[in-house]
């Protein structure tokens, strides 16, 4: 069990913290981080209250004086641990420089929007055993469909045909939907992107030279394929007589899992899920997990896993206080 999932800890320090601890204490030597890796403006404490209306200001700080810091020591100390990140849809774009940079400077951190990377530990052991584990890889893609949020950096189309959930202008372009902190690299839609990933990691720098294999490669995904236990909310009732829907993940990313049957998704974005659905679901033979998210009760939902038996897992809720 040497890997651990979490997503969505929102700039919740305690959790960070406890994060940290349970690697060191479990020895683990693979962290996957899902997303949603900052807070929203108003969640930040000790700031000014200009502060707090400049999200983007709020999140560059957070990183600056927490999380960064937090990480460098801690992979300093832990040279045979490896963080792989993605961002959320909540984590503005502006600030992404400052993780690419702590990617850069500090080797076991690994930020793998667009990107694909060895996983390390599987590299470790090879050098030693090469006929006893897969060659793995890590491949991020932090996009999700429209929904309700007024954060747009990280919000794609699903595809071509431009549906847009109930309650949102079918006119209304990406950009005008709501708030975009850096400009849009592209106007692909999520399935231009999964069609081809080998060509579209290629087109955004893919990081290491290592082939694409999905059979072989771990995928941090922040949206959850649509309709299994890991997309689902609340009943969200009706919007001018249409019925809302209960879930709210991406078909694409579904029909690419359905598709290539990837070694192993992680991915996050919807917090109840873990608990109204499940934290792990099999879509065709691929193992997909969600560990949900409990900030808001300061519970760390953490799923601990064996990277080269992806069926060996366990959910667990550790409190932070």
């Amino acid at each position: 069990m040497n890997a651990i999932a979490v997503t969505d800890l929102h700039g919740n320090t305690l959790l960070y913290e406890l994060l940290l601890r349970i690697a060191d204490t479990w020895k683990i030597s693979s962290i996957f981080l899902m997303g949603d890796l900052a807070p929203g403006a108003l969640e930040m404490a000790g700031t000014s209250e200009l502060e707090q209306l400049d999200a983007v200001a709020s999140q560059r700080t957070y990183f600056e004086r927490v999380f960064i810091p937090l990480f460098e020591a801690f992979l300093a100390r832990h040279r045979h641990t490896h963080v792989y990140a993605i961002t959320g849809n909540d984590d503005r774009r502006a600030n992404e420089p400052l993780l690419r940079d702590l990617s850069l400077g500090v080797g076991n951190f690994h930020l793998v929007n667009d990107r694909m990377v060895e996983l390390r530990e599987s590299k470790q052991v090879r050098a030693f055993f090469p006929a006893a584990v897969p060659q793995l890889a890590v491949v991020g893609y932090p996009y999700v469909p429209l929904g309700g949020g007024l954060v747009m950096d990280w919000v794609k189309h699903e595809n071509r045909a431009g549906l847009v959930p109930p309650g949102m202008d079918p006119c209304m372009s990406i950009e005008a939907s709501g708030v975009l902190s850096a400009p849009r690299v592209s106007e692909s839609t999520i399935a231009d992107d999964l069609q081809d990933l080998p060509s579209y990691l290629r087109r955004h720098g893919a990081g290491e030279i290592c082939d694409y294999d999905p059979a072989r490669t771990i995928h941090l995904f922040h949206a959850p394929p649509y309709n299994t236990p890991l997309d689902q909310v609340p009943p969200q009732g009706s919007y001018d007589f249409v019925r809302l829907p209960d879930h709210i993940g991406s078909y694409e990313i579904r029909r690419f899992i359905e598709r290539t049957q990837p070694y192993l998704v992680l991915c996050g974005h919807c917090h109840e899920a873990v608990v109204l659905g499940d934290y792990r679901t099999n879509v065709g033979a691929t193992c997909c997990v969600n560990p949900g998210s409990q900030t808001h009760i300061d519970v760390l939902s953490v799923v601990q896993f064996d990277v080269f038996e992806p069926s060996e897992m366990k959910q667990f809720f550790i409190h932070a206080r």
